[in-house]
């Protein structure tokens, strides 16, 4: 549709446009001390742009974005837009053959890579660039003098084409993003410029930001776009701290930077947060940050040390195919008449649509039909709204399956508290099924999961339920864990443990310590915990072990 007096396409890269305007010498950017004012970045993202329409870059064109966290990551979300091409942002840390086969599957046109990256991938670089445009976004190889650097070359471009004018519908796309393939072959998500544009308004709000935050980059930009925090803080023209790429950073040194640079907002994993909030360095300077989080959820133990230390939390959850958060636990007011530990239980909960995503949150039945309010009947939640994605690249069977009668099906299953709040317990492929003495029981991995996370000197743990027997039916509990640095624990010590917490058929009947596999933005890759559980411990256990009772597995 075309603007008009009454009518403009909404797109976040106008927010750079307002705020290059009414925050002209305002930072918006402070990478490792290189400070970038708003009127400087609105400029080099009008240039950026200007770069790629002189590369024959042609409206709705996909544009591979495989850079870590960088500022001129940043703007090439401004860019690659502004320019009319569609942002496919690739996970840094892939393989070059898994890299190679999703830049392919989404017919990339031009790749923007950092130099680092561009080292690593070589062979991968060298088997595209006959097809695709390769540029190095923040400085020259030194040994390939052929290969173009829009660090050195975009002073050459022009900057006097508004980031928006191109823009034929906000119902066009702006990005695709690929899941973290966590249940199989990862798909590509496609979403429009109206739901960045109204999901970035909505991380504002859900964040309280305001001109005076500072944004520090932990979470991984090319993770759904970091959740949409690039257009998001530039929204109220707040500004944004990377360091060292956000990349290669231990607790104590992010500890430090956040204090250094006074951060009030941070998005990232429970982990993080826990080795923040467990640090041995002073923290009273950190009284004042907003912590957002999402994925696995925090324990009821972290919830009460980060209360402790004035740290707001805030539990969200959502996917690739809503634009990032959906879903946040909003505080009530009644809750401060609660004592310490039921707070922290409410605040463990996901809880109500975020405000951009309106009330479009359900959780049904296999029929369909909603689940009754009372906290204990598992459904799978289903949801619908403006920052639901558009579909899937490229896969019709999968967008038909997943995006059905007005809903897309999100494969997670929840229960819906009296109040409305939900609460994850697992994903539909993780529910684990297992034989009591009064008959079948369906177990929530997650359940057991953030008990055991709950002990003292548990960095991490992932369960998975495991065949013992011919009978795929009946599964029988197996954890991995990781243990904190220092911790002593062994197995016997975690299942005593686990007496207090669980009936007896929840507790797993195996503990095997493993440095648990994960995605990228920390999700466990629970299919390759079975297939490691397959090729190296199966035969042990059905075999050596369980006659024997053996615990621990080494």
């Amino acid at each position: 549709m075309k603007n008009t007096h009454s009518f403009v396409n909404l797109t976040p890269t106008s927010f750079l446009e307002r705020s290059g305007l009414a925050f002209p010498n305002k930072i918006a950017i402070d990478s490792n001390g290189k400070k970038i004012t708003y009127a400087t970045l609105l400029s080099r993202s009008r240039k950026f742009a200007d770069m790629l329409r002189c590369l024959d870059l042609h409206y709705g064109d996909h544009v591979g974005l495989l850079t870590q966290n960088s500022a001129q990551g940043i703007e090439a979300h401004f860019a690659i837009p502004g320019a009319g091409g569609v942002i496919v942002s690739l996970n840094p840390w892939l393989s070059e053959n898994d890299l190679l086969k999703q830049l392919l599957f989404a017919k990339i046109k031009i790749l923007l890579i950092s130099n680092i990256l561009f080292t690593r991938n070589r062979n991968m670089i060298d088997s595209i660039r006959s097809d695709v445009v390769v540029l190095v976004i923040d400085g020259k190889n030194g040994d390939d003098s052929d290969m173009i650097c829009v660090e050195e070359d975009i002073e050459n471009y022009k900057d006097d084409t508004p980031l928006d004018v191109c823009l034929r519908s906000e119902n066009d796309p702006i990005a695709m993003n690929f899941t973290s393939g966590t249940t199989g072959q990862p798909k590509g998500v496609i979403y429009t410029h109206r739901a960045a544009y109204l999901h970035a308004m909505g991380q504002v709000l859900m964040l309280s930001l305001r001109s005076e935050s500072r944004y520090y980059w932990s979470l991984p930009m090319f993770h759904v776009n970091g959740w949409g925090h690039m257009w998001a803080v530039p929204v109220v023209g707040a500004t944004q701290y990377i360091t060292n790429n956000g990349n290669n950073l231990d607790s104590s040194d992010i500890l430090q930077e956040l204090m250094r640079h006074r951060i009030s907002h941070l998005a990232g994993s429970p982990r993080l947060i826990k080795s923040i909030a467990e640090s041995k360095e002073e923290t009273l300077h950190l009284q004042n940050l907003t912590v957002l989080t999402g994925g696995a959820a925090p324990t009821s133990d972290l919830v009460q040390k980060l209360l402790a230390l004035g740290i707001e939390l805030i539990h969200q959850y959502g996917l690739n195919e809503t634009c990032g958060p959906f879903v946040v636990c909003e505080k009530q007011e009644h809750w401060k008449e609660l004592d310490v530990k039921n707070w922290s239980e409410n605040c463990l909960r996901q809880g109500v649509p975020a405000i951009h995503a309106g009330y479009g949150l359900r959780v049904v039945d296999s029929d369909g039909s909603d689940v009754p309010w009372d906290g204990n009947t598992m459904g799978e939640i289903i949801v619908s709204g403006n920052t639901v994605a558009k579909e899937y690249f490229d896969n019709a069977a999968a967008t038909a399956d997943s995006f059905r009668n007005g809903w897309f099906h999100s494969g997670d299953i929840a229960v819906r508290h009296d109040d409305g709040y939900i609460q994850i317990k697992d994903r539909i492929k993780d529910i684990i099924h297992v034989t009591t003495d009064y008959g079948w029981e369906n177990i929530s991995s997650i359940e057991i999961e953030n008990g055991i996370n709950g002990i003292s000197g548990i960095s991490d743990v992932a369960v998975i339920g495991v065949s013992l027997t011919d009978d795929a039916e009946d599964q029988t509990l197996v954890a991995f864990y990781e243990l904190d640095k220092g911790s002593n624990l062994d197995a016997s010590a975690i299942k005593n443990s686990c007496g207090p917490i669980f009936p007896g058929y929840k507790i797993p009947k195996y503990f095997v310590e493993y440095d648990i596999p994960k995605t990228a933005t920390g999700k466990i890759k629970k299919n390759e915990l079975k297939d490691i559980y397959s090729n190296k411990y199966a035969s042990m256990l059905a075999e050596e072990f369980v006659d024997r009772g053996v615990e621990e597995v080494t």
